[in-house]
């Protein structure tokens, strides 16, 4: 299992920066999770976008699914040349713009999920959770081969975050804020919440949908000394 971050800024990037996008491998088969400003392009240096194989979208805000409207453009010059393979689609049925243009179209394979479900894919299993945010937004958790990847997704403290992190080895974890500069009314967690629940979890934990207004070594000594790590665009993570 190999997550590579396509994108990792909110609600905009810095410059030449993107927003929120990974590539996750995992049993030979491409996962896409989330699609931001910038995505596809980078996404297409290290797959064609036809080998996607699921596509998780965590919630519908811009910062997480422009690049849809990009990618469902490529799909359909491929389906006029006789593409005929449908990637499967994970995503809430609200929340913004642009869910009608992605729900509605034919080349994808869409399954609207909510938090509490459960779907799989050949020998992967999906595991969908709640998140809170000023929009519905839901969290996935990623099994093969007792290997467990977890995402967020936008959220501030919630019930499911405990869930969400219980058992996963890795979390790619909304860290839009730090400590001194959130409370319980903003829509993301900050970066010092995210240490105390890997530590309490055992996880290791990619802190990620990083403010571009922050300085990155303020962020980097938050995390000094802990097993959380700021994402960095184009890195990989195994697992």
């Amino acid at each position: 299992m190999k997550l590579t971050v396509l994108g990792k800024y909110g609600p905009f990037p810095k410059v030449n920066g993107a927003t929120s996008s990974y590539l996750l491998k995992i049993g030979g088969k491409n996962v896409l999770i989330d699609c931001g400003a910038g995505a596809f392009s980078r996404l297409t240096t290290l797959i064609k976008p036809e080998e996607i194989d699921v596509i998780f979208l965590s919630h519908f805000h811009f910062d997480h699914t422009s690049d849809m409207g990009v990618l469902i453009y490529y799909y359909q010059s491929l389906f006029a040349k006789g593409h005929t393979k449908k990637p499967v689609v994970f995503c809430p049925d609200d929340g913004g713009a642009l869910v009608d243009s992605v729900i509605n179209c034919p080349y994808f394979d869409v399954n609207l999920v909510r938090g509490g479900e459960i779907s799989m894919f050949d020998d992967i299993d999906f595991e969908f959770f709640e998140m809170r945010h000023p929009v519905q937004s839901v969290g996935v958790k990623i099994s093969r081969g007792g290997k467990v990847f977890a995402y967020t997704g936008d959220t501030n403290i919630c019930d499911g975050l405990n869930d969400l992190f219980a058992g996963s080895n890795l979390v790619l974890a909304d860290g839009a804020f730090l400590c001194k500069d959130w409370n319980q009314n903003l829509p993301h967690l900050s970066v010092e919440y995210i240490v105390e629940l890997s530590k309490k979890y055992g996880n290791r934990s990619i802190i990620s949908h990083i403010n571009p207004k922050y300085d990155e070594e303020e962020l980097q000594k938050a995390v000094e000394n802990t097993n959380c790590e700021i994402a960095q665009e184009g890195k990989s993570y195994s697992l």
